[in-house]
């Protein structure tokens, strides 16, 4: 009977933690229900132009700000975003250039090469004890990208401590802000720092700490399709983007953070094609185009099951076609959309097929040997029609832009940027539009204000009666209606540099009419001297130079029929970005322009020859040591060590004689 009760009193303590966890749980799913975790992962192939195609894989998590503990998403991410009171900040990390005029625009949009991180921050609260939102200054708010920067360096293992003010740290004042093309300045009322790494390297270190945001990693969902990384890096064009917003909801003032993850990488569609029976039809599978089959892999084992939604997404258009290669993700849903041709001799339009996978509809079967347990799609091209070697209309850009360097010698030299107009049709024609540009050079590149040059088709505008940028959103009468006549500079910011304290910054909204094809900005600068520990170590390579960036008001793209007759609307985080929505807001423009990097330099800086020291120091160690070696051993010799075998001699001859006359 004892033994019974010390066995009851034993199992009280479990079960009552058993209903504690029960309580918890639920409490855990009520909370959830009013501020639930969300995770969508999307996938998109698209085929493009001279034998590439472009995979984009697309995750989006949130939660609520003031959660302690989270089910799926980051918890690091939340902790950087309350630290830090980031209001919105993007990192990302690309290798190779994206080429606009062979492939067309990207989908979502293109990054530059090596490293780059644009933040803004919220104000502390008007209670807070120490800095308040009246007196948050500058050093405030430097405060705050340091340690964005140091968080998000060592949570990526990428060396963003580099981004000092010193070198390469600016605050813009339009470039990445919201702008719907208007020419009134839509400029955010909360500062912000960008900082760019050209020279930064992408590898597998960068892409680990990307997957491991995910809840399922690369175990399962899209993220599997990224198993293969000979695949990704060995591509031309591979850039990871991590976006951190902090939002509050309308309906009950909750503050959340939002995660949006972004990986494109352009693959050799030709490369990975396979040989068929029938010759009409090249095909090329995913799985094969991202080097799964390499990993043993047939293609995607399932959705993630943190995911609401799990969904890949296949746009082609004549002569290519896609197609699932079983029906483990059941029926596709299609949908479709009208695009002109870019060849100017044909007209007609192209019917851009959207092809859809969810993959929450996968059996939970276990593969079989026939790969019928997978996920992958099948991109088939009619060898009947020639390659496309030029993207549809809908996907080219208005403008093609280039910016290179300009002079010789290593004293003076100058940049220029140069926007040409692009009709890739006889049948688009050309419009007013507005242009931003934004460029940083650091502070070894002095750059003159009064060599500032702006052209339109070759004939100079007047660069010093523009106004500056902050006044362009305080003018009632400024209209933005489109205008004749020649182009404009609608807007300037010039912000000159400090030796070792800061770099330049130019910024310029131009006005260009649909009469003008060509745009160039240019300046003259002077190339400082530097000192001996400014050189880095391999100086002679040169100095790599942030690219610029133009931004154009939000582009016309191709957008799809999604509300299908009998079918709710589809919901796509993915399709949003790409068609320039806001994100579940129900066609909402997002007025987020379209941004193009133009190509990195690199420039050469008046460079002693470091060899020169090596040289001297090594004669003057010569010199010294046959030096040292003579006067040691001049001070060391004895001269009388040349008689002391003769001394010796007679020492012992007198000795002898001494004792013979001992014994006599």
């Amino acid at each position: 009977m004892t033994s019974e009760r010390r066995s009851a009193r034993r199992s009280m303590p479990l079960v009552a933690l058993f209903a504690a966890l029960v309580a918890s749980r639920a409490g855990v799913a009520d909370g959830s229900r009013a501020g639930a975790e969300t995770f969508d992962e999307e996938a998109l192939v698209r085929p493009l132009p001279d034998g590439k195609a472009v995979f984009v894989a697309h995750f989006r998590q949130s939660a609520p700000l003031a959660s302690r503990h989270f089910e799926s998403f980051p918890k690091a991410m939340a902790q950087i975003a309350r630290e830090t009171r980031v209001a919105e900040a993007e990192l990302s990390f690309t290798q190779g250039r994206w080429d606009d005029k062979r492939w067309g625009r990207a989908p979502v949009g293109t990054k530059p090469i090596g490293a780059e991180l644009w933040a803004s921050f919220h104000a502390p609260p008007a209670n807070a004890s120490v800095r308040s939102s009246a007196t948050y200054s500058a050093d405030a708010h430097s405060e705050d990208w340091d340690a964005l920067t140091a968080h998000m360096g060592g949570l990526f293992c990428a060396s963003l401590s580099r981004m000092n003010a010193r070198e390469i740290v600016v605050e813009p004042a339009l470039a990445f802000s919201r702008w719907n093309g208007a020419r009134d300045a839509t400029r955010s009322t909360r500062r912000k720092k960008h900082g760019s790494l050209p020279s930064e390297s992408v590898c597998v270190e960068n892409l680990t700490p990307f997957l491991k945001l995910l809840p399922c990693r690369d175990r399962a969902g899209v993220a599997e399709a990224l198993a293969s990384r000979t695949t990704l890096f060995g591509a031309p064009y591979v850039s990871m983007s991590t976006l951190v917003e902090t939002t509050k909801s309308g309906d009950d003032g909750e503050w959340r953070v939002v995660l949006t993850q972004t990986l494109t990488v352009a693959l050799d569609r030709a490369a990975a094609q396979e040989t068929t029976d029938d010759a009409e039809k090249p095909e090329t599978r995913l799985s094969r185009l991202l080097g799964l089959d390499r990993k043993g892999k047939e293609g995607i084992s399932g959705a993630c099951v943190a995911a609401r939604l799990s969904r890949v997404h296949a746009e082609t258009h004549a002569p290519f076609a896609a197609a699932a290669m079983s029906d483990v993700a059941g029926a596709p849903r299609e949908h479709t959309a009208l695009c002109e041709r870019s060849a100017s001799k044909d007209a007609s339009k192209a019917l851009v097929r959207l092809k859809t996978w969810d993959l929450a509809n996968m059996d939970a079967r276990p593969p079989f040997a026939n790969g019928n347990g997978f996920f992958d799609v099948k991109l088939s091209r009619d060898a009947g029609a020639p390659e496309p070697r030029a993207p549809l209309v809908g996907y080219a850009p208005e403008f093609l832009a280039e910016r290179h360097l300009t002079g010789s010698g290593n004293r003076d030299g100058g940049v220029s940027i140069e926007l040409r107009r692009h009709l890739p049709s006889s049948d688009r024609k050309p419009h007013d539009t507005r242009v931003r540009v934004f460029q940083a050079l650091p502070w070894y590149v002095r750059v003159f204000a009064h060599t500032l040059k702006v052209t339109f088709d070759g004939v100079d505008a007047n660069v010093a009666a523009s106004r500056s940028v902050m006044d362009l959103e305080r003018n009632p009468d400024a209209s933005s209606a489109p205008r004749g006549g020649d182009g404009e500079v609608e807007g300037l910011r010039w912000s000159p540099s400090r030796d070792r304290t800061r770099p330049s910054v130019l910024e310029a909204q131009l006005f260009v009419p649909s009469s003008v094809s060509v745009v160039r900005v240019s300046a003259r600068f002077e190339k400082a001297f530097l000192r001996t520990e400014e050189f880095p170590p391999d100086a002679n390579r040169g100095f790599d130079v942030a690219p610029a960036v133009v931004a154009f008001p939000p582009p016309r793209v191709i957008r799809f029929f999604r509300n299908l007759e009998g079918m709710d609307a589809l919901e796509s985080p993915l399709l949003d970005r790409m068609e320039g929505l806001v994100v579940g807001g129900n066609t909402q423009p997002a007025e987020v322009p379209e941004r193009v990097y133009l190509n990195g330099l690199l420039l050469t800086l008046p460079t002693p020859d470091f060899s020169m020291p090596f040289n001297v120091i090594t004669l003057v160690c010569t010199a010294m040591s046959l030096l040292s070696g003579g006067v040691l051993s001049a001070l060391t010799r004895r001269p009388a060590w040349a008689g002391f075998k003769e001394q010796k001699a007679e020492q012992k001859k007198k000795l002898a004689e001494l004792a013979k006359r001992a014994k006599a």
